[in-house]
């Protein structure tokens, strides 16, 4: 039962690099003939999840955060157009005709999915961290050309460089962090917080609809919201009739030091109806191996492949019920971690449901999902090779602390 998608063309622009040669090397016109191809497609209803077979209730998954209406201004020549972020700051921003260079501060592997998505990677002057880059192997698969990218930050959420991003000449910032956002408005930048990431709740659709309002990307981003909301009917319909005394509980879990990470896995839990044996902890909360084996949780999230050895190597860890069945696993990684705020969020609730639900998600290929998730939305036609690093993390990852 197959979640199947019609690819359209992938993405062939090439990266901006340069300030003097930006205007002549873009080429607006493909821009725009893929994204009419896009609509043709959601026109014909040819994007979008297949039919799930049995029928079902509807989990209600209103959209809260940000309010993307927006209306043309009379400022400058007219080229502006006024929205409301997530952060609830009125901006005045470029139209998507005159955004030709993005720069991403606070958390670019939280960020730049979305833009992907958007179909405007190639407007991203600034890179990511290298201790980020180097060690998440998404990126080189995914978006190569960003990872050589000069950086305004020394590394994920730290302060700005304002000199470093003044020099790129960016068009609009933007972030998920209201200080860094404050900072670059005042260096004259018009800046857009698509999200505040705050956990449990679903931002998603919400940022993917602003980023789509900002960039013009309104069709795709349409696509991907009901991408999300088919995911949601999915998972819901599959696990409504198990009963309370049934549902396992879990912990997503990162080491060095032992802690939790991201917000986006509570949401995730609480979906699906498992028990969060951290509770309403925040994120970057440390635990102890006595604390964790005291909740003894049916399952592990590790936040990254190498926490997995740790946990199942931990003298303490190791009597874990989890680790004597062999339920630790690795959440997947693209440019961020799946259990974190990142565009991939629908196929992170779907890998979480096979993961703790097995039985109901027995017939679900997260390879195939995978592939068809990515060549649709991320313009990617990935190999197994690709899916295999993404899925598994063979190559390994070293984000862990400075690790």
């Amino acid at each position: 039962m197959s979640l199947d998608f019609h690819v359209f063309d992938p993405l062939a622009r090439a990266r901006l690099r340069s300030v003097d040669d930006s205007l002549a090397r873009r080429q607006p016109g493909s821009r725009a003939r893929r994204r009419a191809s896009f609509a043709m497609l959601l026109s014909a209803g040819v994007v979008g999840l297949a039919a799930c077979g049995s029928s079902s209730s509807t989990t209600s998954t209103t959209s809260t955060t940000a309010s993307t209406k927006s209306a043309t201004t009379s400022a400058s020549s007219g080229q502006t157009q006024t929205i409301t972020d997530a952060a609830g700051r009125t901006v005045t921003v470029p139209v998507p005709s005159r955004i030709h260079r993005i720069v991403v501060v606070g958390a670019p592997p939280d960020i730049e999915g979305f833009i992907v998505i958007a179909g405007d990677a190639d407007k991203v002057v600034n890179g990511v961290p290298k201790v980020f880059s180097s060690a998440h192997y998404g990126w080189k698969i995914l978006v190569p050309q960003l990872v050589n990218n000069p950086n305004v930050e020394s590394n994920i959420e730290a302060p700005i460089n304002p000199e470093e991003v003044l020099a790129l000449h960016p068009d609009v910032v933007i972030t998920m962090d209201p200080t860094l956002g404050g900072q670059t408005q005042k260096l004259g930048i018009p800046t857009v917080v698509i999200t505040e990431e705050n956990p449990g709740e679903m931002q998603e659709r919400d940022a993917m609809t602003l980023v789509g309002k900002v960039l013009g990307a309104e069709t795709i981003a349409a696509a991907y919201v009901k991408y999300f909301d088919n995911m949601l009917t999915l998972v819901s319909s599959r696990i409504k009739g198990i009963p309370a005394s049934q549902r396992p509980s879990a912990l997503y879990l990162a080491t060095r030091p032992l802690r939790r990470n991201g917000p986006a896995m509570e949401w995730y839990m609480n979906f699906l109806g498992v028990k969060d044996v951290a509770g309403t902890d925040p994120p970057l909360t440390q635990f102890t191996t006595e604390q964790i084996l005291q909740w003894n949780p049916d399952y592990i999230i590790a936040h990254d492949p190498t926490d997995v050895p740790y946990i199942t190597k931990n003298s303490v860890l190791k009597n874990l019920s989890a680790v004597r069945d062999g339920q630790v696993k690795a959440i997947p990684q693209d440019l961020n971690e799946w259990g974190d705020f990142d565009a991939s969020a629908p196929l992170a609730l779907l890998w979480t449901a096979k993961f703790v639900y097995p039985k109901q998600f027995a017939n679900i290929n997260m390879y195939s999902e995978a592939k068809s998730f990515y060549a649709t939305f991320w313009h990617k036609n990935l190999t197994k090779a690709d899916l295999d690093e993404i899925l598994y993390g063979i190559g390994g990852s070293k984000v862990n602390f400075g690790m």
